[in-house]
C-alpha cells in the first residue's frame, strides 16, 4: 500500500472516478504542472467546450458518451492555450460492479507529436464500436454518411443485402423536416438530445432517444446521430405547449409551494421537460432564484432530467455542485450560488413530464431522508402539475 501511495502521488497527472448516479467528480491527484484547470475541464462542459481545440472537441463528446454507456474509452486531445503543442491523453473504464468510472488525464508522450494520421484514426470513433446504433449525416448534401453495425441491424434487420444505409431507410419522407430541424440544432447549439420518430416502412416507425453532435469544420458540418436509448412502442408526437406554462396562476402557486417548506430551503423550481424540441424551461421562486428570468430555456443534455431518465432514479440528490459533472450545475445551479438540491420527477403519459428541484446555498443540505420530509411538497407539486396540464 505504502508503494502506491508514493506512485500515486507522483503520477504526472489526473487519477479520477466519476459517481455516475450523483453526477460526482473525485480526484485523487494534483496536477500543478497542468497549466490549466485539469479538475475542471472534467467537470464542466462549457469549459471543456471554451478550452479545447474545436477540431478535437467532439471526441471528448464521444468519450462522455462512452462514460454513460459503461464502456472503455480513451482519447487524445489538445487545449487552445498553448496552440496545441502539449496533447493530453484522456482513458477511462467501468468499475464492475459498481456504479462508478475512473480514468486518468496526463500528457499524451506520442512519437512525432500530435498528427493528422493520429486525428483521422481517432475520427473513426464518429461511429466507434457502441454496441448502441450510431449514424452520421452530412448537412450541406442531406446525406447519410456512415453507420455502425448496430444501427444497419435496428434499421435492416438480420436481411442486410450489403448495401449502405440511406437516409429514408433510417427517416420517413414525412418526418424529414423534424428530422432535419433536430440537426440544425445540434449545429447551431453544438449538440442536441432528445426524442426523435424514425423508421421505414418494413422496421416501421419508433421512438428513441437520441444524441446529436457535430463534426467537421462551418459549412462542412457532419452531424453524429447516437440512438442512446429505443423504444419498444412508438411515440405519439405532441406538442410541447411551452407558452402555456407563463400562466398567471403558476407562479403564485410555485411561491405558495416554496413557503410550504418554512424557509427551510433557499429556492424552488419547476423544470418543465419539451423532450420533443430537445429542451428544458426552468421556472424558480425563492430568493436564490430571484434574478432568474421566468422559463429560461436550457438543452436537455447534461440535466437533471436526462440522469433521472438514464438511471430511472424516483429522485436525485447533489451534495455539492461545484463537484458535480452536469452541465446544468454549472450553467445554472453554481453561478447563482445554489450549492446542494434534490430532485423528484413527475410524469405524464408520454414519459417524464416535469422536475421539482429544492435548492439551498449550503452544501449537502438534503441528506437520505429528503424524499419522506418532502413528501408533502412533492404530493402538492403533483397537483399543481396536474391543474396546469389541464386548465
Amino acid at each position: 500500500m505504502a508503494r502506491f501511495l508514493q506512485w500515486r502521488k507522483g503520477f504526472p497527472g489526473l487519477l479520477w472516478s466519476i459517481c455516475q448516479r450523483e453526477s460526482r467528480l473525485e480526484v485523487f491527484t494534483r496536477w500543478p504542472g497542468a497549466g490549466f484547470d485539469a479538475p475542471q475541464l472534467l467537470k464542466n462542459a462549457a469549459f471543456r467546450k471554451q478550452a479545447v481545440m474545436e477540431q478535437d472537441y467532439p471526441l471528448l463528446v464521444e468519450f462522455w458518451d462512452m462514460i454513460h454507456a459503461g464502456r472503455p474509452a480513451a482519447a487524445i486531445f489538445r487545449l487552445k492555450y498553448d496552440d496545441g503543442h502539449t496533447p493530453l491523453i484522456l482513458q477511462g473504464w467501468p468499475e464492475p460492479g459498481h456504479d462508478v468510472y475512473s480514468g486518468f488525464l496526463k500528457e499524451a508522450f506520442l512519437p512525432g507529436g500530435y498528427n493528422s494520421a493520429c486525428y483521422n484514426a481517432q475520427i473513426q470513433m464518429r461511429v466507434g464500436d457502441a454496441d448502441y446504433p450510431v449514424f452520421t449525416v452530412n448537412m450541406r448534401e442531406k446525406k447519410l454518411c456512415d453507420a455502425n453495425s448496430a444501427a444497419q441491424m435496428l434499421f435492416e434487420g438480420e436481411k442486410q443485402d450489403g448495401r449502405e444505409l440511406a437516409l429514408d431507410t433510417v427517416v420517413p419522407k414525412s418526418l424529414l423536416k423534424g428530422f432535419v430541424a433536430a440537426l440544425e440544432k445540434a449545429v447551431e447549439r453544438d449538440a442536441w438530445s432528445g426524442k426523435l420518430l424514425l423508421g421505414n416502412a418494413e422496421r416501421g416507425l419508433f421512438s428513441a432517444h437520441a444524441r446529436l453532435t457535430v463534426w467537421g469544420e462551418p459549412g462542412k458540418e457532419v452531424v453524429r446521430v447516437a440512438l442512446v436509448n429505443v423504444d419498444a412502442k412508438p411515440m405519439q408526437v405532441e406538442d410541447d405547449g411551452a407558452l402555456t406554462l407563463c400562466t398567471d396562476e403558476l407562479r403564485p402557486a410555485l411561491e405558495e409551494l416554496y413557503m410550504l417548506c418554512n424557509h427551510a430551503i433557499d429556492g424552488l423550481m419547476l423544470s418543465h421537460i419539451q423532450m420533443g424540441s430537445g429542451r428544458v424551461a426552468v421556472y424558480g421562486v425563492g430568493p436564490v432564484f430571484d434574478g432568474l428570468e421566468w422559463g429560461t430555456l436550457h438543452a436537455y443534455e447534461g440535466t437533471i432530467a436526462q440522469d433521472i431518465e438514464r438511471y430511472s432514479l424516483s429522485s436525485l440528490i447533489v451534495e455539492d455542485t461545484l463537484d458535480s459533472v452536469k452541465s446544468i450545475d454549472w450553467a445554472l445551479f453554481a453561478p447563482l450560488g445554489v450549492r446542494s438540491y434534490f430532485a423528484k420527477p413527475f410524469y405524464a403519459e408520454h414519459g417524464l413530464h416535469a422536475v421539482l428541484i429544492l435548492a439551498s446555498k449550503r452544501q449537502r443540505a438534503f441528506g437520505a431522508d429528503a424524499e419522506t420530509l418532502y413528501a408533502d411538497v412533492s404530493a402538492a407539486f403533483g397537483q399543481i402539475m396536474l391543474r396546469w396540464r389541464n386548465p
